[in-house]
Formats: structure tokens, sequence, C-alpha cells
């Protein structure tokens, strides 16, 4: 015959004696009368050591003020939680969590107190440990030179740290929230803070990638060379950008930029005053020469006359070297004269095809826009010619969106090998985007396998 087995359950004192929560009882004056194992294992006090003893044991003598007034607050039926030091019977100082509550009679009135307790000393030691880093982190963030700012997935700003105050203007609490393009304004109407970083990090762009125009508080632009990271953040993705006020450099660029302007129009000048009259004086001689040799019969008459054309064409070409180094006027010429003149130049002296399409009626606000512009025209038709052995190149220029933008596209093979495989640009692309900068804008450079362009992009108020 089969009986029914029933499973012993284990009365509430041997639970308690198990978990791993100390839990204590005391009366109303803080006497204990029941001690689990687990305070013992946080405490180091056995069940004899403290069952008929006070919990102020428990308690560093500098927390006796502490002790009583818990004890008050538990004997007017007040619970009591947090988290404080304690002190074990090896005199060591945890950090302990307490929850206490007082036991209520019939009639509602305390008779005794109830307590739990466990040792959050890791816990604390990981939370110190990390305000500790995010103090230093704080630190190098504020005595840092850069600004430094972080943004979210939709450009608004998190932090904002003082160097990037005093490069804007504004104060941290002013900024955080708002949009970073408030800082950074649009380089194009449907580009944003996080667009901007996504397509450049893949796209070869020279001038522009790292190099924008900051605005300040009050209203002011200046040049800033911008540097973005992105991490992932419990799930989220997190941009944090590096600035760097760069007017100084900027500055130095133009004066460079003036001197090289400078030595250019005196080479031309000398290439046309000193060069070019002496092959035209040269030129002349030679001719003559090889009249009179001719009408006296001699048969060497032709190689002179061979002599003097190839003088001529010496000093024609020695003219239009000059012409493209002396400064011209570019608000009074207008950019397409001194264009056009650049395409026939090139057409002369390469022997091939170079036209230019104007799409707008462009007015130049400075001689500097102009002397940028057509250095940057003239700059990527000699890579087309000697490196890319192009063919046909077309000069397009066109504003749009308030925007100019240059366009020079050629037909020939684009850059060599060691460029695009270790892709730095040449001395001459640096300079473009050198160009580029100092009128607040970007070259861009595409290469596909019919043809090569090189786009100079700059602000352009009509």
């Amino acid at each position: 015959m089969k009986h029914d087995q029933k499973t012993e359950v284990p009365n509430s004192g041997e639970i308690l004696e198990e978990i791993n929560q100390c839990v204590i009882s005391t009366d109303l004056n803080g006497i204990v009368d029941y001690w689990n194992s687990a305070c013992e294992q946080i405490f180091g006090y056995s069940n004899a050591e403290m069952i008929n003893k006070s919990l102020q044991k428990i308690y560093p003598s500098v927390a006796t003020e502490r002790y009583d007034q818990h004890i008050r607050q538990l004997r007017t039926g007040q619970e009591v939680k947090g988290q404080w030091k304690s002190i074990t019977k090896g005199g060591d100082i945890i950090w302990i969590d307490v929850h206490a509550k007082p036991l209520m009679d019939e009639g509602g009135d305390p008779q005794a107190i109830i307590a739990s307790a466990h040792d959050i000393g890791e816990l604390k030691r990981v939370e110190r440990e990390l305000e500790e880093n995010k103090a230093r982190a704080q630190a190098i963030l504020e005595t840092t030179v850069d600004g430094i700012f972080t943004t979210d997935i939709e450009g608004q700003i998190l932090n904002f740290n003082h160097s990037a105050s005093r490069m804007f203007g504004y104060s941290e609490d002013e900024i955080t929230g708002k949009s970073v393009n408030i800082l950074i304004p649009r380089f194009h109407d449907n580009d944003d803070f996080v667009n901007w970083y996504s397509e450049t990090s893949e796209k070869r762009v020279i001038g522009y990638r790292r190099e924008l125009i900051g605005r300040h508080k009050n209203g002011s632009t200046f040049p800033l060379e911008l540097s973005v990271s992105e991490i992932e953040w419990q799930g989220n993705r997190i941009f944090t950008g590096v600035v760097n006020n760069i007017s100084d450099r900027r500055r130095l660029e133009r004066e460079i930029l003036r001197i090289s302007e400078e030595e250019r129009r005196n080479l031309g000048h000398d290439l046309h005053d000193g060069l070019g009259q002496m092959l035209t004086g040269i030129h002349l001689i030679s001719k003559n020469l090889a009249q009179k040799l001719k009408s006296n019969g001699f048969p060497c008459s032709d190689e002179v006359k061979e002599i003097s054309d190839l003088i001529k064409e010496a000093d024609e070409y020695a003219k239009a070297l000059a012409h493209g180094l002396v400064q011209v006027n570019f608000v009074e010429e207008g950019l397409d004269t001194v264009l056009n003149q650049l395409a026939r130049q090139v057409e002369k002296l390469f022997n091939i095809n170079c036209s230019v399409d104007f799409k707008d009626d462009i007015k130049l606000h400075n001689n500097m826009q102009g002397m940028h512009l057509y250095r940057i025209a003239q700059e990527s038709i000699s890579n087309a010619v000697k490196h890319g052995k192009a063919n046909n190149i077309n000069i397009e220029i066109k504003t749009e969106n308030g925007f100019l933008k240059l366009l020079i596209r050629d037909d020939g093979i684009g850059f060599s090998e060691s460029q695009k495989q270790t892709k730095k640009a040449g001395m001459g692309i640096n300079i473009m985007g050198y160009r580029a900068n100092i009128l607040s804008g970007r070259i861009e450079i595409f290469e596909t396998e019919e043809e090569t362009k090189v786009l100079c992009t700059i602000p352009f108020n009509k």
C-alpha cells in the first residue's frame, strides 16, 4: 500500500539563516534579539556575541548621534533606510545598505524593530572609481586648449567645455540642448552635422573635411578645424567634436600667398620686360640675318630663318607665361574675361581644347576672390595637362543656393597610381585647398573612368 510522502517545509527561522541578507530584530531600545548568519559574515560578530547587546556596536563611535536619531525615528513609527558606514568586529569600516522599520502591535504602536542590511562595499568602490574617472576626464576637458563638445544623433549638443565656451561665446547652460548648427552653420541647405561626418568620413574632400566656418555668439564668423569621432554609449550614437580656432593660421597663409603672388608678379614683369624684350631683339636680328643670307645666296639661310622662328615662339611663350603670372584686376575685367584668356593660352601652348561656360552673370566682390579662383583653375588645368594627359578641358562657373561653384572637368587619366594608393594629395592640390579655405570654401575631386572633376565651392552672395 502506497503512502503519500509530504515534502518537509523549512520554517521561517531556517529560511532566514540561509539567505544572504543580514536580518536583525531588536527591541525599541536597540537591544538585539535576533541575528542571522549573514550578519555574522558581514560584521564578524556571532549570534552569541550580539544577542542582548546594543545594536550600537556596529555604529562607529563618531556615529553615536546618528544611531540615537534612528532609534528615535523607529520608536515613533517611522521607517529608516539609506546607505551609511558601519564598523565590523575587526574594526574595519564598511558600507552597508539598510532598511529598518518598526513592528506594530494591534493598537498600532511600535513594539519591536526589524532591519535588513547588506554589504555594498564593492558597489561603493566602483562608484568611487567612476567618480574619480569622471572627475579626471572633466578636469582634462576643462583644462585642454581645444574646444570639445558632444552631440547626439540629431546634432543636439550634450556637453560643452570651457575652451569651446571661450571660442564661441556661449556658456554650457546656454548651448546644451541646442543644434550644433548654431555653432557651425550648415555648409549646404540639406547638410547637417551628422550627415557631414558620415559623408566626409568616406569621401575624399580636400580643404573641407576638417575645416569649416564657426559662428560666435555675437554673430561674427571665424575659420575652425574640426575633427569628429563616434562612440556607442548605452545603445546610442554619440558624436564628439574637437575644434580649434585657426584664424591665426589663416592670416599666416594669406600672408604667404600674398608674398607668393607678389613674387609671381615680379617674375612676370621680369619675363615680359627683361627676357621678353631680349628674345624680341634676338628674333629681329636673326630674321634680318636670314634675309641677308638668302639675298646673297647662302645655303644656310633656311636654317637661320628656322632659328628665328623658334626664338619668336619662345618669345610668345615667355609673354604668355608672364601674363599668367601678373595679377589682374578681376573686379574690373571680370572673371569670365580672364578665364577665357586663360583658356586661349592653354589651347595655344598645349594644343588641346579648352572651353569656358558661364552659367550666370557673376560680379566678384573683390580681387582676392578672383585671384584665388583663377589660381585654382590654373592649377587644375596644369594638373590635367601635365599629369592627366588631357585632350579636352572644360571650365564651368555657376551660382547655386548662395554658393559659387567653379568646376574644371577633363578627359585625362586622372591621378597617378601612387597618389591613389597613398591617398596623399600633392603640393598643388594642397595649395588649391588652402586657397579655397581662405574663401571659406572647399575643394572636392571626383574621378571616373571617363573624366576627372575638380570642384571648388565657396559662399557667394550676389
